[in-house]
């Protein structure tokens, strides 16, 4: 009796269609950067064009008397909880009275590429401000306007806002 082994040196046939896999993974891999580029490009003149309507060279007033957060707290025993809390780009804005508008102004720092949040407030009596380097708390006198700039998520408050003058 005669057993026979296989050939395992014969290389097998492969199908047509094998290779197509692994070219359209190429494909999508070269895409990426390609697509990093352009949103990197769109976001920034978005942000540049924003920068212009902001004009934050424009934004000019005294400083808004800062509290402490044992302040900010005896404030809120006083006369309530915040009414009106709201996020943008990444930093979060409360104030107790009157209207908010935001925008985003070019960071000078590193490659130009970055934003941080110009807010622009009506009236708001008491404002807190949290971003990711931490949390600030000014109190405008009633009535008066008051513009929060967060560059570097520093927040920065002034006793002016353009954007209602007029309104």
């Amino acid at each position: 009796m005669t057993i026979s082994t296989p050939d395992f040196g014969t290389p097998r046939k492969r199908s047509p269609g094998r290779g197509y896999g692994r070219m359209i993974w190429i494909g999508m891999l070269a895409l990426l950067p390609a697509a990093a580029l352009w949103h990197a490009y769109t976001d920034h003149r978005q942000v540049a064009q924003s920068d212009v309507q902001t004009n934050v060279a424009g934004i000019v007033g005294p400083p808004c008397p800062a509290l402490t957060r044992a302040g900010f707290e005896r404030t809120l025993t006083l006369q309530g909880p915040i009414k009106y809390v709201f996020e943008f780009n990444g930093a979060q804005f409360g104030r107790y009275f009157g209207h908010a508008d935001c925008s985003v102004a070019a960071s000078k720092t590193g490659l130009g590429l970055g934003s941080y949040p110009v807010c622009q407030f009506t009236s708001p009596a008491l404002l807190e401000v949290k971003t990711p380097r931490g949390e600030f708390y000014f109190q405008p006198p009633i009535g008066q306007k008051a513009t929060v700039l967060t560059p570097d998520g520093q927040a920065r408050c002034v006793m002016a806002a353009p954007a209602w003058d007029g309104r």
